[in-house]
């Protein structure tokens, strides 16, 4: 029950930090700061959890396919490990993980909607 609970409240806290997420993007698109939240891009939630031990080998590893984020918003908490890639120039370069910093991904969806 101890995870449980830290579970909603992490829950809780994320979903407070995308909807001030979306009133910002709305601002930055010249609407008004509900607009995003209004046309229910805020609706929906998945907490997904990977884990991946560090690789003995990374030269040999294959890792996983190449995506793109199919929601909204995919905000992202990375650990110490590491191994977040983004591809720029057709070059894949490494996300080097900040301490207590999210990453935040602008999905297919609200590229498509906007």
């Amino acid at each position: 029950m101890i995870f449980r609970d830290a579970l909603f409240e992490y829950a809780k806290q994320v979903k407070d930090l995308g909807d001030r997420l979306f009133e910002l993007l709305s601002e930055s698109l010249g609407l008004k700061p509900s607009y995003l939240t209004d046309i229910e891009c805020n609706q929906g939630q998945i907490i997904l959890g990977h884990y991946y031990p560090p690789c003995p080998e990374p030269e040999v590893a294959i890792g996983t396919s190449r995506h793109s984020d199919s929601g909204f918003l995919t905000i992202l908490l990375q650990d110490g490990v590491g191994g977040l890639q983004i591809l720029h120039d057709d070059q894949w370069v490494d996300v080097t993980p900040t301490p207590g910093a999210f990453i935040v991904n602008i999905g297919d969806l609200l590229q498509v909607r906007c």
